[in-house]
């Protein structure tokens, strides 16, 4: 097992971990995502449902937003990118799963922006991390995705290296969405782990090309 800690404040722990923990496990929220911009916001209410009505509530969501205390949440990737962002101000975090579909929705200027509703955040207040996921060398992809992200309205130029096919920086990506909301550069953690070379971490891609199925990394937070 891998395990990083990022210091985003003395009063929150952001982690990384390799292992996969279980649905059952008391304590831990995670949502079935499914590479869209739904984003869901876990308050003390959500835990007086049903089992039943949680699964539902948590179905095709990629973000979480919390100020809820004492309570890991967090999302599942495997060479996708995981944002970890925490307002000291209001105590409050999100975690957000974001592949090249959910950068593409811009999930992360969304996250923050919903912060911004529910908890009054303020982005220049943030601290956030951007955790092990798979590297701009190794993001190997069709014409067709850049042309997805020109036609969302975003400029490719600094985020698109050209080898036999275009190479995409996801992290690039999501750190621009950040600091455009207002987050500051100081306050940024980014990675420098490629899922997809270090076999200390889970890689979809890498197991696409072998026999060997890979689990789902956890990344997420802990509101102390």
């Amino acid at each position: 097992m891998s395990m990083l800690t990022y210091n985003l404040g003395e009063k929150v722990e952001a982690f990384t971990t390799d292992r996969t923990i279980g649905r059952k496990i008391p304590g831990v929220v995670y949502p079935h995502q499914t590479h869209t911009d739904k984003i869901y916001s876990v308050s003390s209410e959500f835990f007086q449902l049903s089992l039943t009505e949680r699964k539902a509530a948590l179905e095709g969501v990629d973000a979480l937003i919390s100020n809820t205390k004492n309570i890991i949440m967090g999302i599942s990737t495997a060479d996708c990118i995981p944002v970890i962002v925490y307002d000291p101000v209001h105590h409050a975090a999100a975690a957000i799963h974001a592949g090249w579909k959910g950068t593409r929705l811009r999930i992360v200027t969304k996250t923050l922006q919903e912060m911004q509703k529910v908890y009054d955040t303020n982005p220049s207040d943030c601290t956030a991390a951007i955790g092990p996921g798979i590297s701009q060398d190794s993001f190997e992809v069709g014409q067709e995705v850049v042309d997805a992200f020109v036609e969302a309205g975003f400029e490719m130029t600094d985020y698109v290296i050209m080898k036999k096919k275009p190479h995409i920086d996801l992290k690039a990506l999501n750190k621009f969405q950040l600091t455009s909301m207002g987050v500051k550069d100081q306050n940024i953690i980014v990675s420098d782990i490629d899922t997809f070379t270090n076999v200390d971490y889970f890689s979809a891609r890498r197991e696409q090309s072998g026999d060997v199925k890979c689990g789902r990394i956890l990344s997420g937070f802990m509101l102390k």
